[in-house]
């Protein structure tokens, strides 16, 4: 279960940038998860009142934004996620080669937080 030591991680980071920030509490944390990623957003869910018990983060929200996987086709540039129903080949020009341009690991997109002053 990875997917623990990734939650951990984030709550680290968030709670850093949460005491840069003078936060008294935290209401939500957002994560992108890439669709290539081998994480499971249902076991970050599960993992992160655990994480987050007994900190300024206890009873915040946890959301998680997974992206797309995208493809830049080799033969004619074209930007697209890859569909089994198509063996995964450009839609466009059906060429089989190509560069992943998104969907690849993960990152702290967002925090909410409440400071002294409001």
């Amino acid at each position: 279960m990875h997917e623990m030591s990734y939650v951990v991680r984030f709550v680290n980071l968030a709670l850093q940038k949460a005491q840069e920030n003078r936060a008294v509490r935290v209401r939500s944390l957002t994560v992108s998860v890439g669709e290539m990623t081998d994480i499971v957003p249902e076991y970050l869910h599960k993992y992160y009142p655990e994480a987050v018990s007994g900190t300024i983060m206890e009873g915040s929200a946890l959301k998680v934004e997974v992206i797309p996987v995208r493809i830049r086709c080799a033969g004619c540039g074209e930007v697209y996620h890859p569909e089994k129903g198509n063996a995964y080949a450009c839609p466009v020009c059906g060429d089989s080669a190509g560069e992943i341009c998104g969907g690849r690991g993960m990152q702290l997109t967002a925090l909410e937080m409440e400071t002294e002053d409001g």
